[in-house]
């Protein structure tokens, strides 16, 4: 066989080296799968979504179970239990924002709890679920008893714990990150962010300490240490529910104003850019990612039936890079 020229030799080596260097823009999310839930009027409503990787399954569609793998429908939670799910994975239990506990596996109701939540978040360190609403009740997942009812605030929105004994609650009506005690539910400080309206979506770095507060038209990066602003990043509406992937360190906002997802890389702690804004198809206002594929869940509603909101269809679309 001949040998290659220097020539082609040093554009194959070229060629080489730069396939190896990551793109700056980063993976180019699009949408692979769409799957139809069903309409409004036939109870099929959304809020907050949420990923068991561990079992594969999605829940918050409606009172749906998804197969994240197979992205398909494959079972229900009895009663309307749409949104707001605590997952509590080690233990093999879930609970719904209407109080019902069931089992992961099964997907079986094994109990209720007299509580709702608009969001709902599990603590792994203490074992508790925290079901939010303007009253934080508290329902101890090995249990599945109520422990604690706490008055924290109105329109307390999202939550997040940080892995070392701290739950971060996000206020929608004032603009302010509560830093919370799980275990006494006691507020050690308040981090209020300034120039932040309606703040809904919260999400975190947990190995940076970075919060990922979802303000209207801005996603606004916190010191989950001292409270301290790091960056703001612009988009153009704020998400009810963002996302992290600790793995690929990117942050996902869904902008349900003109149904695009904004994309956002951690370069470092104190530094971000925009790697990419997707269009979803509809107006999404919630996402979930599977840490394990990278795939990221949002739903809107196709609301092509017209005005009534009865035949709006429930609809996720599925984004992978």
């Amino acid at each position: 066989m001949r040998s290659l020229s220097r020539s082609v030799c040093a554009t194959l080596a070229a060629g080489a080296l730069i396939a190896a260097v990551p793109q700056e823009r980063g993976p180019h999310y699009h949408v692979v799968r769409r799957i139809t839930l069903g309409t409004q009027g036939a109870g099929y409503k959304a809020d907050f979504i949420v990923i068991d990787s561990t079992h594969r399954r999605l829940y918050g569609l409606g009172n749906t179970i998804v197969d994240i793998d197979r992205d398909s429908v494959i079972d229900s939670i009895p009663g309307k239990a749409a949104g707001g799910y605590a997952l509590a994975v080690e233990l093999g239990r879930g609970l719904a924002r209407n109080g019902t506990l069931f089992d992961l596996v099964t997907g079986k109701v094994t109990g209720r709890v007299a509580g709702e939540g608009d969001a709902s978040v599990f603590d792994p360190g203490t074992g508790r679920a925290f079901m939010l609403d303007d009253t934080v009740t508290v329902v101890d997942m090995r249990a599945g008893t109520v422990v604690l009812r706490t008055h924290l605030g109105t329109k307390l929105e999202s939550a997040v714990t940080d892995g070392r004994g701290k739950l971060f609650i996000n206020r929608e009506d004032s603009a302010i990150v509560l830093k919370v005690d799980p275990t006494t539910l006691a507020i050690e400080t308040r981090y209020p962010i300034a120039n932040c309206r309606e703040p809904q979506g919260l999400s975190m770095d947990r190995a940076r300490r970075r919060l990922f507060l979802g303000c209207d038209k801005e996603l606004v990066v916190v010191n989950a240490d001292n409270g301290a602003v790091v960056t703001r990043i612009p988009v153009s509406g704020h998400a009810d529910e963002n996302g992290f992937d600790a793995a690929t360190r990117l942050i996902f906002n869904a902008n349900r104003t003109d149904s695009s997802l904004t994309i956002v890389h951690e370069d470092t702690p104190d530094s971000y850019k925009v790697v990419d804004v997707v269009k979803t198809g509809g107006g999404a206002r919630s996402v979930a990612v599977d840490p394990v594929t990278h795939k990221v869940y949002a739903f809107y509603y196709d609301q092509s039936s017209g005005t009534d909101r009865t035949g709006w269809v429930l609809m996720a679309a599925v984004l992978a890079p």
